[in-house]
């Protein structure tokens, strides 16, 4: 299949189905917002003389507020309507822009990094409740991986912008851009509100439910969780993966010597999704999700664990895009799985968001601080390769425990 027919059929895809395009576009908006301010961060962090260690540390506050924010959800909203979750997620990225944008302590960088994990889980949790509504069951895959392709040229697009506006030093502009695709997601978010009215759901629309204890919570949450136990270690190690690159890469990216195209390392990682997820419904269909993920962590681990053999700019953006030609798949066949068990089970949907959401924060806590922690030690392009190399071990474990078929059909 050559990519000129992928892109085609892409284009035929979303343009005969407005719905995800307008989705998709909303997504694509709020993405250049965030992609542009994470990149920022971590330079506005260590300028104000933080280490690298305590630059893991302030981003792994977004995860342990995120993970608050999994458990506290439903008691906050008494719907995971996406509708709602959205409203509330634009609120929270206005404020979280304005409070980096004055960020000058380590408090108000903290304060920045909890609004960011709260805006990701409602964009998380608003996402899934999306897809899952108004697709069927053949259609998931499918519909997950053109949205990764829209957040995909999101993440892409933002560190180049960036590191052509970026001289010097960090200065206001980019963060006047971010604040304008933000707008224009907004933009996108209420055309979105409009197109779907009267349009067919595929889950429930009323999901009250009688008030629970504590406890009974918790003790559906455990038999939900010991269900789908090794796909969440999946997602965990997933976001492990990706906070090592969303910590260290701008500052890799500045240091080689590529200016104005300091971002090639940050594209390097997020293209692969922008082509791959056009297919990884056709990949999926073909050998399985539990094999394309896995192999595909396996492959690009291996690939990635050879960095530091490299000093070479050139060769190392070249790698790290191949590594990300095969990693890149596990992240929407992680979120079909989960789309899959809320249709086989609807009325596990609120267990599934939260711990699906939760065991994804655990990896932003721990993989940022573990980041940090060997970069200052060993230095932010060998710190690829360690993960690499982890990658590989946790590829085997969970080739070995992960079933072929995750099913919540005993929580039903």
């Amino acid at each position: 299949m050559k990519f000129g027919d992928i892109f085609s059929g892409f284009i035929s895809n979303t343009s005969k189905n407005k719905l995800i395009s307008t989705f998709g576009l909303m997504i694509l908006f709020v993405l250049l917002f965030d992609g542009i301010i994470m990149y920022l961060l971590p330079l506005v962090i260590t300028e104000q003389g933080f280490s690298k260690t305590l630059l893991g540390i302030i981003f792994a506050t977004a995860a342990i507020s995120g993970a608050f924010f999994d458990f506290t959800i439903y008691k906050i909203f008494k719907t995971s309507f996406f509708r709602r979750l959205f409203i509330v997620m634009f609120a929270v990225c206005f404020l979280y822009l304005f409070t980096v944008w004055n960020a000058n302590s380590f408090f108000l960088f903290v304060c920045a990094m909890a609004m960011w994990g709260f805006y990701y889980d409602l964009k998380n949790f608003a996402t899934l409740d999306f897809v899952s509504r108004y697709y069927e069951n053949k259609e998931l895959s499918s519909k997950f991986g053109i949205l990764q392709i829209f957040q995909s040229i999101g993440y892409l697009l933002a560190p180049l912008i960036t590191g052509f506006l970026i001289i010097e030093s960090v200065g206001w502009e980019p963060f006047a851009l971010a604040l304008v695709f933000l707008s224009i997601s907004l933009f996108f978010f209420i055309l979105l509100l409009i197109e779907v009215r009267n349009k067919k759901q595929y889950i429930p629309s009323n999901e009250t439910r009688r008030k629970r204890s504590i406890l009974e919570d918790f003790n559906i949450l455990g038999k939900t969780g010991k269900l789908i136990f090794p796909l969440l270690c999946l997602a965990c190690f997933a976001t492990i993966f990706d906070s090592f690159f969303m910590t260290l890469g701008p500052i890799v990216a500045e240091n080689l010597d590529l200016e104005p195209f300091d971002g090639l390392f940050m594209v390097a990682y997020y293209l692969p999704l922008v082509f791959i997820g056009g297919f990884i419904g056709n990949i999926t269909n073909k050998f399985g999700e539990k094999k394309t993920a896995l192999f595909g962590l396996l492959i690009g681990a291996l690939i990635l664990s050879t960095l530091f053999f490299f000093e070479n700019p050139i060769f190392i953006i070249l790698i790290v895009f191949i590594s990300s030609c095969f990693t890149c798949m596990k992240t929407p066949v992680i979120q079909s799985i989960y789309a899959h068990c809320i249709h086989e089970a609807p009325k596990s949907k609120k267990e599934v968001q939260e711990l699906g959401d939760f065991f994804s924060n655990c990896g932003y806590i721990v993989g940022p601080v573990i980041a940090g922690l060997i970069a200052d030690n060993f230095g932010a392009l060998e710190t690829f390769s360690f993960l690499g190399c982890i990658g590989i071990v946790f590829a085997i474990i969970l080739f070995i425990f992960i079933p072929e078929k995750t099913s919540l059909k005993k929580n039903k």
